[in-house]
């Protein structure tokens, strides 16, 4: 199976450009968690599933050259992106290495941080990758996590029922295709079963005007996915074309709004290793 088709959308240059939209979106609350949760200057942080980087050069430069930010991500057109912007940076600090995350050896590093976003959601085994994740984190290091945990939350102001019957069969296909896009309902039980401890849960759902650059990434995505569902014949062309004209009239309401699908930001640590208490000999 080519690399296109396993992943969601793709990994053609449209689809580079949607996630920076994605990331640009995101960014400030991702800057904002990534503080909270220490990352700092001179750490070693995993970007686990890095697609093109944007993430991973935000890290480059927050760990700066005393730091690392390994790369790990199974498209070689995403790596292939993501080290033309670090070359264009001057960032020399971002090592990529092309796996799945299913086979990555996590014993081979020993990270002080590891991001993870809307990754899980699309893995067969989640558990297994998160176990391996464990591994990889030092003693007090931790291990940050962006999922949904209620995708069918996304909606349309006013209320379109067209809509959220296309909400749900993006659902439906998702779980079909092996994944679960409510995977962070799941996560903490993961991570208590991989010996870490979850220290902060923090839901995040934002709404936006059509005018608003943030609606960019919803709509973007229920723009780019159509053609998916019509292929996979979860939704009838006629449907599909039903689905664009809304859209298009959606986008050029004022007042319409969009509901984001609920995202959880999941910070879980590594316990320090405890030092043996001395016994006295006397």
């Amino acid at each position: 199976m080519s690399e296109e088709r396993t992943y969601v959308i793709g990994t053609h240059d449209a689809e580079i450009e949607r996630l920076g939209v994605q990331h640009r979106v995101w960014r400030p609350r991702v800057l904002e968690f990534w503080r909270d949760s220490g990352v700092t200057e001179g750490m070693t942080v995993i970007d686990a599933g890095s697609g093109p980087g944007y993430a991973t050069l935000d890290l480059a430069e927050i760990v700066g050259p005393t730091g690392r930010v390994i790369a790990l991500e199974r498209s070689r057109r995403f790596l292939d992106a993501l080290e033309a912007h670090a070359h264009a940076r001057g960032l020399t600090n971002i090592e990529t290495v092309e796996t799945d995350l299913s086979d990555f050896d996590w014993s081979r590093v020993a990270a002080d941080r590891l991001w993870c976003r809307w990754v899980l959601a699309f893995v067969p085994e989640p558990a297994a990758i998160v176990h391996g994740m464990a591994r990889a984190l030092k003693p007090g290091g931790a291990a940050l996590f962006h999922e949904y945990y209620d995708y069918a939350s996304w909606r349309l102001a006013p209320h379109t029922p067209l809509f959220e019957d296309y909400v749900a069969k993006i659902i439906a296909r998702w779980r079909a295709s092996g994944g679960e896009p409510d995977i962070a309902l799941a996560l903490p039980g993961m991570l208590a079963e991989a010996g870490l401890r979850v220290d902060a849960v923090t839901p995040h759902v934002f709404a936006a005007k059509m005018t608003n650059f943030a609606s960019r990434w919803p709509m973007g995505f229920a723009r780019e996915f159509l053609p998916t569902l019509v292929a996979s014949g979860d939704i009838t062309a006629a449907e599909g074309d039903a689905v664009s004209r809304l859209l298009a009239v959606v986008e050029t309401d004022p007042n319409a709004l969009v509901i984001t699908p609920g995202v959880l930001h999941l910070r879980a640590s590594k316990p320090e290793q405890i030092k043996p208490s001395r016994v006295s000999t006397a």
